[in-house]
């Protein structure tokens, strides 16, 4: 008797425990089945990345891959918080709204910190310091100086701080176009007088445009900086700490060497 009822309670013991299995795999394919068959860990790790393409050496094409200093960086920044990146194209004036929409998880696009952005959205420590230049042709006639761009046809790259700067400059025609590529070939095509864009992408358009050139005020300084969600501040700090260990150990230095030929 007392046998019977030993080999019953381990049929018992046994029969409970394969419901607990049992259990346990069905609440596990009910939350993976929420979540697209894909678990919250994987999803935590990919940072969606916003960027414009069109400002080399920051951003650029090459073939179908976007490359360039800020993709290399954001790679930087992902492996010391041991993530990993997808880069969304889109167009610069559009990076700011898909931040907020939720659709990107930070922009890096050469991208100045100035209040009204700061309004809508949280800025990284700064990663580089640009400055505003004006390019011309060399055999222009008129333009020789910054005070001659006054009544003048000027190319800018919609949405940057070179537009702003354009629209103060007294009785000048401001033309807006989609990238800084667009501005050199405006220049070069004779379609307008000047153009204002940053240091990094005029240098790289004067070494193939040599009948191209910039004039030497500066008109404005500024720093880069990622831009990202103000209610993402442990990120922020994570991003923050990145930059700065990147700058203390030479992997910033060997990245400045790559794309401007200096480490700073």
């Amino acid at each position: 008797m007392r046998r019977a009822r030993i080999k019953l309670i381990y049929i018992v013991y046994g029969l409970l425990g394969c419901l607990a299995i049992g259990y346990m795999y069905w609440d596990t394919q009910i939350h993976d089945t929420s979540t697209g068959g894909n678990s919250g860990g994987n999803l935590a790790e990919l940072l969606i990345v916003g960027t414009d393409p069109g400002f080399k050496p920051f951003e650029y094409k090459e073939g179908q891959q976007i490359v360039g200093f800020d993709i290399d960086l954001s790679r930087q920044i992902a492996k010391d918080l041991g993530k990993r990146i997808k880069v969304e194209e889109m167009a610069f004036d559009g990076l700011l709204p898909a931040l907020q929409a939720g659709r990107i998880d930070m922009i890096i696009a050469g991208m100045t910190v100035t209040p009204d952005r700061a309004k809508n959205a949280a800025f990284s420590d700064p990663y580089y310091s640009a400055t505003q230049r004006v390019m011309v042709r060399r055999d222009h006639q008129r333009i020789k100086t910054v005070a001659d761009l006054a009544g003048t046809r000027i190319g800018v790259q919609l949405g940057t701080t070179g537009d702003d700067l354009a629209h103060g400059i007294q009785g000048a025609q401001v033309v807006q176009l989609p990238s800084t590529a667009s501005v050199a070939q405006e220049i070069s095509a004779g379609k307008i007088d000047a153009g204002i864009l940053d240091d990094g992408p005029a240098t790289q358009y004067l070494a193939t445009n040599p009948h191209l050139m910039v004039l030497p005020q500066r008109l404005s300084s500024e720093d880069y900086a990622i831009a990202l969600r103000k209610s993402d501040t442990t990120l922020r700090q994570q991003i923050n700490k990145s930059i700065a260990t990147m700058k203390q150990d030479g992997r910033y230095q060997q990245l400045m060497k790559k794309y401007f030929g200096v480490g700073r």
